[in-house]
């Protein structure tokens, strides 16, 4: 499911995209994406941080909570093994994020695959 929201993403305003802890930062505007477990047990966050330069704080803003809900909101895929996945937005963005180490500015916002069980 990661490769598939990348190639999502990559159809966006923000074409530089890449899973967290890629050897390869791209220069900015870029965006990471990073799956982890749900804490509440509930599938799988992917946690989407969009990374600008400083001085964009309203377009950051603006794709976060607009081009991100038009390019992952009720996403859905087949997996490799005839599954169904699909993301549900969580409705929770960050802060902008000011001090990280490349000298751009961020924001985060989460989206869930819900763990199917039969």
């Amino acid at each position: 499911m990661l490769d598939k929201i990348i190639s999502q993403l990559k159809t966006g305003r923000i074409t530089n995209v890449v899973p967290y802890g890629s050897e390869n930062t791209p220069a900015p505007p870029y965006i990471v994406v990073r799956p982890e477990a749900d804490g509440l047990g509930r599938g799988t966050v992917y946690r989407i941080f969009v990374h600008m330069i400083p001085g964009q704080q309203i377009f950051l803003d603006d794709f976060v909570r607009g081009d991100l809900t038009d390019l992952l909101s009720d996403f859905h895929s087949t997996t490799r093994h005839g599954g169904y996945n699909r993301l549900f937005t969580e409705q929770q963005y960050g802060d902008i994020v000011v001090s990280n180490d490349d000298g751009t500015i961020s924001m985060e916002r989460r989206f869930l695959m819900p763990s199917m069980m039969f």
